[in-house]
Protein backbone atom coordinates (compact mmCIF):
# COMPACT_ATOMS: atom_id res chain seq x y z
CA UNK A 1 0.00 0.00 0.00
CA UNK A 2 1.30 3.34 -1.00
CA UNK A 3 1.82 5.73 1.99
CA UNK A 4 0.34 9.29 2.10
CA UNK A 5 2.60 12.22 1.45
CA UNK A 6 3.98 13.87 4.53
CA UNK A 7 2.17 17.17 3.97
CA UNK A 8 -1.21 15.41 3.70
CA UNK A 9 -0.47 13.41 6.83
CA UNK A 10 0.42 16.58 8.76
CA UNK A 11 -2.74 18.32 7.61
CA UNK A 12 -4.82 15.29 8.68
CA UNK A 13 -3.28 15.33 12.16
CA UNK A 14 -3.98 19.06 12.54
CA UNK A 15 -7.58 18.58 11.39
CA UNK A 16 -8.16 15.75 13.88
CA UNK A 17 -6.66 17.95 16.67
CA UNK A 18 -8.94 20.89 15.87
CA UNK A 19 -12.00 18.63 15.92
CA UNK A 20 -10.96 17.23 19.28
CA UNK A 21 -10.49 20.80 20.76
CA UNK A 22 -13.89 21.94 19.50
CA UNK A 23 -15.58 18.85 20.86
CA UNK A 24 -13.98 19.27 24.29
CA UNK A 25 -15.16 22.91 24.51
CA UNK A 26 -18.72 21.94 23.67
CA UNK A 27 -18.91 19.29 26.34
CA UNK A 28 -17.27 21.56 28.92
CA UNK A 29 -19.75 24.37 28.19
CA UNK A 30 -22.63 21.95 28.48
CA UNK A 31 -21.28 20.70 31.78
CA UNK A 32 -21.00 24.27 33.12
CA UNK A 33 -24.51 25.09 31.97
CA UNK A 34 -25.80 22.04 33.73
CA UNK A 35 -23.90 23.06 36.85
CA UNK A 36 -25.51 26.51 36.76
CA UNK A 37 -28.90 24.98 36.31
CA UNK A 38 -28.34 22.76 39.28
CA UNK A 39 -27.11 25.67 41.55
CA UNK A 40 -28.98 28.78 40.36
CA UNK A 41 -28.81 30.61 43.76
CA UNK A 42 -25.71 32.64 44.58
CA UNK A 43 -25.23 33.29 48.31
CA UNK A 44 -24.70 37.01 49.01
CA UNK A 45 -22.47 37.79 51.99
CA UNK A 46 -24.02 40.35 54.39
CA UNK A 47 -22.08 43.47 55.41
CA UNK A 48 -21.37 43.68 59.13
CA UNK A 49 -22.23 46.89 61.04
CA UNK A 50 -22.17 47.89 64.67
CA UNK A 51 -25.24 49.31 66.38
CA UNK A 52 -26.51 50.33 69.79
CA UNK A 53 -29.88 50.96 71.36
CA UNK A 54 -30.83 54.54 72.27
CA UNK A 55 -33.98 55.75 73.98
CA UNK A 56 -35.99 58.95 73.69
CA UNK A 57 -35.80 61.38 76.60
CA UNK A 58 -37.94 64.29 77.75
CA UNK A 59 -36.40 67.42 76.26
CA UNK A 60 -37.45 71.06 76.26
CA UNK A 61 -37.35 72.60 72.81
CA UNK A 62 -35.71 76.04 72.97
CA UNK A 63 -35.71 78.92 70.54
CA UNK A 64 -32.11 80.17 70.65
CA UNK A 65 -31.54 83.83 69.82
CA UNK A 66 -28.01 85.23 69.54
CA UNK A 67 -27.57 88.68 71.06
CA UNK A 68 -25.31 91.04 72.99
CA UNK A 69 -25.38 92.38 76.53
CA UNK A 70 -26.41 96.00 76.95
CA UNK A 71 -26.61 98.32 79.95
CA UNK A 72 -30.12 98.88 81.25
CA UNK A 73 -29.44 102.62 81.09
CA UNK A 74 -26.75 104.70 79.37
CA UNK A 75 -26.95 108.42 80.08
CA UNK A 76 -24.89 111.37 78.80
CA UNK A 77 -24.53 113.81 81.70
CA UNK A 78 -24.81 117.45 80.64
CA UNK A 79 -25.00 120.70 82.69
CA UNK A 80 -28.00 123.03 82.78
CA UNK A 81 -25.78 126.11 82.81
CA UNK A 82 -22.50 127.40 81.39
CA UNK A 83 -19.27 127.65 83.36
CA UNK A 84 -15.72 126.34 83.71
CA UNK A 85 -14.99 122.81 84.97
CA UNK A 86 -13.20 122.80 88.34
CA UNK A 87 -13.53 119.10 89.30
CA UNK A 88 -14.31 115.73 87.70
CA UNK A 89 -14.63 112.15 88.92
CA UNK A 90 -12.30 109.40 87.71
CA UNK A 91 -13.32 107.30 84.73
CA UNK A 92 -14.43 103.79 85.72
CA UNK A 93 -15.60 104.82 89.19
CA UNK A 94 -18.71 103.34 90.76
CA UNK A 95 -21.06 106.07 91.98
CA UNK A 96 -24.27 106.20 93.99
CA UNK A 97 -27.32 108.20 93.01
CA UNK A 98 -26.73 111.89 93.79
CA UNK A 99 -22.91 111.74 93.79
CA UNK A 100 -21.23 114.72 92.09
CA UNK A 101 -19.66 113.74 88.76
CA UNK A 102 -18.49 117.16 87.53
CA UNK A 103 -18.32 120.52 89.34
CA UNK A 104 -18.40 123.93 87.64
CA UNK A 105 -17.10 127.29 88.83
CA UNK A 106 -19.92 129.03 90.81
CA UNK A 107 -18.65 132.47 89.72
CA UNK A 108 -21.15 135.06 91.08
CA UNK A 109 -24.01 132.64 91.60
CA UNK A 110 -23.46 132.50 95.35
CA UNK A 111 -23.66 136.29 95.59
CA UNK A 112 -26.89 136.33 93.58
CA UNK A 113 -28.39 133.81 95.96
CA UNK A 114 -27.44 135.92 98.97
CA UNK A 115 -28.97 138.95 97.32
CA UNK A 116 -32.15 137.05 96.49
CA UNK A 117 -32.46 135.73 100.06
CA UNK A 118 -32.09 139.27 101.45
CA UNK A 119 -34.73 140.59 99.07
CA UNK A 120 -37.11 137.79 100.08
CA UNK A 121 -36.59 138.53 103.79
CA UNK A 122 -37.26 142.21 103.25
CA UNK A 123 -40.40 141.48 101.23
CA UNK A 124 -41.60 139.10 103.94
CA UNK A 125 -41.24 141.79 106.61
CA UNK A 126 -43.11 144.34 104.52
CA UNK A 127 -45.90 141.88 103.80
CA UNK A 128 -46.25 140.96 107.49
CA UNK A 129 -46.48 144.65 108.45
CA UNK A 130 -49.07 145.49 105.80
CA UNK A 131 -51.14 142.45 106.71
CA UNK A 132 -51.19 143.45 110.40
CA UNK A 133 -52.30 146.98 109.53
CA UNK A 134 -54.91 145.55 107.13
CA UNK A 135 -56.31 143.42 109.93
CA UNK A 136 -56.60 146.57 112.10
CA UNK A 137 -58.29 148.46 109.30
CA UNK A 138 -55.45 150.82 108.48
CA UNK A 139 -54.51 149.38 105.08
CA UNK A 140 -56.64 148.67 102.08
CA UNK A 141 -57.07 145.29 100.40
CA UNK A 142 -55.21 146.65 97.37
CA UNK A 143 -52.16 147.49 99.51
CA UNK A 144 -52.16 143.97 100.95
CA UNK A 145 -52.31 142.43 97.46
CA UNK A 146 -49.39 144.61 96.34
CA UNK A 147 -47.24 143.51 99.29
CA UNK A 148 -48.11 139.88 98.63
CA UNK A 149 -47.10 140.20 94.96
CA UNK A 150 -43.77 141.73 95.95
CA UNK A 151 -43.16 138.83 98.39
CA UNK A 152 -43.97 136.16 95.78
CA UNK A 153 -41.61 137.83 93.28
CA UNK A 154 -38.82 137.84 95.88
CA UNK A 155 -39.44 134.14 96.66
CA UNK A 156 -39.27 133.29 92.93
CA UNK A 157 -36.00 135.21 92.48
CA UNK A 158 -34.50 133.32 95.43
CA UNK A 159 -35.54 129.97 93.96
CA UNK A 160 -34.07 130.88 90.56
CA UNK A 161 -30.78 131.93 92.20
CA UNK A 162 -30.70 128.72 94.27
CA UNK A 163 -31.33 126.52 91.20
CA UNK A 164 -28.68 128.35 89.24
CA UNK A 165 -26.17 127.67 91.99
CA UNK A 166 -27.12 124.00 92.27
CA UNK A 167 -26.74 123.58 88.48
CA UNK A 168 -22.96 123.89 88.80
CA UNK A 169 -22.93 120.35 90.25
CA UNK A 170 -23.68 117.52 87.77
CA UNK A 171 -25.00 114.57 89.80
CA UNK A 172 -25.43 110.86 89.11
CA UNK A 173 -29.11 110.10 88.30
CA UNK A 174 -28.75 106.48 89.52
CA UNK A 175 -26.22 103.99 90.87
CA UNK A 176 -23.79 103.03 88.13
CA UNK A 177 -20.34 103.11 86.60
CA UNK A 178 -18.69 106.09 84.93
CA UNK A 179 -17.89 104.74 81.48
CA UNK A 180 -16.13 107.86 80.24
CA UNK A 181 -15.31 111.44 81.28
CA UNK A 182 -15.47 113.84 78.35
CA UNK A 183 -13.96 117.04 79.84
CA UNK A 184 -10.85 118.22 81.62
CA UNK A 185 -10.48 120.73 84.45
CA UNK A 186 -10.52 124.20 82.94
CA UNK A 187 -12.80 123.33 79.99
CA UNK A 188 -15.73 125.66 79.39
CA UNK A 189 -19.01 123.74 79.45
CA UNK A 190 -22.37 124.69 78.01
CA UNK A 191 -25.72 122.85 78.16
CA UNK A 192 -24.75 121.22 74.84
CA UNK A 193 -21.52 119.77 76.27
CA UNK A 194 -21.19 116.26 77.76
CA UNK A 195 -19.49 115.89 81.12
CA UNK A 196 -19.48 112.06 81.40
CA UNK A 197 -21.23 108.83 80.39
CA UNK A 198 -22.80 106.72 83.15
CA UNK A 199 -23.99 103.12 82.81
CA UNK A 200 -26.45 101.18 84.93
CA UNK A 201 -25.32 97.53 84.87
CA UNK A 202 -27.87 96.11 87.30
CA UNK A 203 -30.24 94.93 86.03
CA UNK A 204 -28.72 94.23 82.63
CA UNK A 205 -30.27 93.16 79.34
CA UNK A 206 -29.41 90.94 76.40
CA UNK A 207 -30.81 92.21 73.11
CA UNK A 208 -31.40 90.03 70.04
CA UNK A 209 -33.72 89.68 67.07
CA UNK A 210 -36.27 87.03 66.05
CA UNK A 211 -37.95 86.36 62.73
CA UNK A 212 -41.62 87.03 62.03
CA UNK A 213 -42.12 83.25 62.14
CA UNK A 214 -40.91 83.08 65.77
CA UNK A 215 -42.09 86.41 67.20
CA UNK A 216 -45.55 85.00 67.94
CA UNK A 217 -43.93 82.25 70.06
CA UNK A 218 -42.37 84.60 72.62
CA UNK A 219 -44.16 86.40 75.45
CA UNK A 220 -43.05 89.22 77.76
CA UNK A 221 -42.46 87.99 81.31
CA UNK A 222 -41.59 84.36 80.52
CA UNK A 223 -38.49 82.80 82.05
CA UNK A 224 -35.47 82.35 79.77
CA UNK A 225 -31.90 81.10 80.03
CA UNK A 226 -28.91 83.19 78.99
CA UNK A 227 -25.68 81.45 77.89
CA UNK A 228 -22.28 83.11 77.51
CA UNK A 229 -19.25 82.06 75.48
CA UNK A 230 -17.37 80.99 78.63
CA UNK A 231 -20.07 78.41 79.37
CA UNK A 232 -21.85 80.33 82.16
CA UNK A 233 -25.64 80.16 82.21
CA UNK A 234 -27.97 82.43 84.18
CA UNK A 235 -31.71 82.86 84.41
CA UNK A 236 -33.59 85.92 83.23
CA UNK A 237 -36.96 87.17 82.02
CA UNK A 238 -38.12 88.36 78.64
CA UNK A 239 -38.71 92.07 79.23
CA UNK A 240 -39.40 93.48 75.76
CA UNK A 241 -40.74 92.36 72.38
CA UNK A 242 -40.87 94.93 69.59
CA UNK A 243 -44.18 95.67 67.90
CA UNK A 244 -42.54 96.68 64.61
CA UNK A 245 -39.89 94.97 62.50
CA UNK A 246 -36.62 96.34 61.20
CA UNK A 247 -37.06 97.73 57.70
CA UNK A 248 -33.74 96.22 56.58
CA UNK A 249 -33.84 92.74 58.17
CA UNK A 250 -37.59 92.22 58.75
CA UNK A 251 -36.80 90.95 62.24
CA UNK A 252 -38.19 91.95 65.64
CA UNK A 253 -36.04 93.09 68.54
CA UNK A 254 -36.39 91.32 71.89
CA UNK A 255 -34.74 91.97 75.25
CA UNK A 256 -34.17 89.71 78.25
CA UNK A 257 -33.21 91.24 81.61
CA UNK A 258 -31.21 89.60 84.39
CA UNK A 259 -29.65 90.49 87.73
CA UNK A 260 -26.03 91.67 87.63
CA UNK A 261 -25.50 92.67 91.25
CA UNK A 262 -21.72 92.19 91.24
CA UNK A 263 -21.47 93.96 87.84
CA UNK A 264 -18.99 91.33 86.61
CA UNK A 265 -20.93 90.89 83.34
CA UNK A 266 -19.85 93.66 81.02
CA UNK A 267 -21.67 95.42 78.24
CA UNK A 268 -21.12 94.12 74.71
CA UNK A 269 -20.63 90.40 75.52
CA UNK A 270 -21.99 87.82 73.08
CA UNK A 271 -24.81 85.79 74.64
CA UNK A 272 -27.58 83.41 73.59
CA UNK A 273 -31.15 83.80 74.81
CA UNK A 274 -32.77 80.36 75.15
CA UNK A 275 -36.55 80.66 75.15
CA UNK A 276 -38.42 77.43 76.06
CA UNK A 277 -41.16 76.67 73.53
CA UNK A 278 -42.41 73.13 74.22
CA UNK A 279 -41.51 69.76 75.76
CA UNK A 280 -40.99 66.72 73.52
CA UNK A 281 -39.23 63.38 73.21
CA UNK A 282 -35.77 63.59 71.66
CA UNK A 283 -32.62 61.47 71.21
CA UNK A 284 -29.01 62.47 71.85
CA UNK A 285 -26.79 61.30 68.97
CA UNK A 286 -23.20 62.03 67.83
CA UNK A 287 -23.05 64.52 64.99
CA UNK A 288 -20.79 62.28 62.86
CA UNK A 289 -23.60 59.73 62.42
CA UNK A 290 -25.76 62.12 60.40
CA UNK A 291 -26.07 61.52 56.66
CA UNK A 292 -28.05 62.74 53.64
CA UNK A 293 -30.39 60.87 51.31
CA UNK A 294 -30.44 61.29 47.52
CA UNK A 295 -32.66 64.38 47.87
CA UNK A 296 -30.33 66.03 50.38
CA UNK A 297 -32.55 65.43 53.40
CA UNK A 298 -30.87 65.03 56.78
CA UNK A 299 -31.32 61.73 58.57
CA UNK A 300 -29.88 58.73 60.42
CA UNK A 301 -29.49 55.07 59.51
CA UNK A 302 -31.06 52.64 61.98
CA UNK A 303 -31.67 48.89 62.16
CA UNK A 304 -35.23 47.64 61.80
CA UNK A 305 -35.51 43.83 62.01
CA UNK A 306 -32.05 43.31 60.52
CA UNK A 307 -32.62 45.79 57.71
CA UNK A 308 -31.11 49.24 57.26
CA UNK A 309 -33.67 52.05 57.40
CA UNK A 310 -33.00 55.73 56.67
CA UNK A 311 -35.05 57.98 58.99
CA UNK A 312 -35.46 61.73 58.52
CA UNK A 313 -34.64 63.77 61.63
CA UNK A 314 -34.72 67.38 62.83
CA UNK A 315 -32.03 68.95 65.02
CA UNK A 316 -33.44 70.87 67.97
CA UNK A 317 -30.24 71.61 69.90
CA UNK A 318 -26.49 71.37 69.39
CA UNK A 319 -24.56 70.65 72.60
CA UNK A 320 -21.02 69.62 73.52
CA UNK A 321 -22.30 66.07 74.21
CA UNK A 322 -23.93 65.73 70.78
CA UNK A 323 -27.07 66.65 68.85
CA UNK A 324 -30.60 66.44 70.23
CA UNK A 325 -32.83 65.29 67.39
CA UNK A 326 -36.48 64.38 66.81
CA UNK A 327 -38.03 62.02 64.27
CA UNK A 328 -36.63 58.70 65.53
CA UNK A 329 -38.76 55.95 67.08
CA UNK A 330 -38.84 56.12 70.88
CA UNK A 331 -36.61 53.03 71.18
CA UNK A 332 -34.13 53.02 68.31
CA UNK A 333 -31.26 50.75 67.27
CA UNK A 334 -28.89 53.15 65.57
CA UNK A 335 -25.91 52.17 63.40
CA UNK A 336 -22.70 53.50 64.96
CA UNK A 337 -20.03 51.92 62.69
CA UNK A 338 -20.37 51.13 58.99
CA UNK A 339 -23.32 53.41 58.22
CA UNK A 340 -21.48 54.92 55.26
CA UNK A 341 -21.25 51.50 53.53
CA UNK A 342 -24.93 50.50 53.66
CA UNK A 343 -28.09 51.82 52.07
CA UNK A 344 -31.78 51.95 52.92
CA UNK A 345 -33.42 48.51 52.67
CA UNK A 346 -30.18 46.52 52.79
CA UNK A 347 -29.96 43.39 55.00
CA UNK A 348 -26.92 43.50 57.28
CA UNK A 349 -25.19 41.53 59.99
CA UNK A 350 -25.51 43.47 63.28
CA UNK A 351 -23.00 43.51 66.12
CA UNK A 352 -24.38 45.23 69.23
CA UNK A 353 -22.21 47.59 71.32
CA UNK A 354 -22.91 49.11 74.72
CA UNK A 355 -21.41 52.56 74.27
Amino acid sequence: MKSLPKNYLLALIIFIGVLTWIASGFFKSETMDNSLEINPEIVEEKIAVRAKDIYGEDKTYFLTVRGRTEAEKRVLLRPKTSSTVIKTIDKGSFVKKGDIICSLDPENRSARLIEAEAGKNQAQLQYDAVKELFNEGYRSENALATAEAVLKGAIAREEIARNELSNIAINAPFDGFIEDVMVEIGDLMTPASTCAVILQLNPMIVAGEVTEKNVSQVTIGEDVYINFLNGDEIEGKLSYVSKSSSSSTRTYKIEASFENVSANIREGLTANIKIPLRNLKAHLVPSYLLSLDDDGNLGLKIIDDGTVKFVLIKIIEDTTEGLWVTGLPLNTRIITVGQEYVIDGQHVKVEMVNN
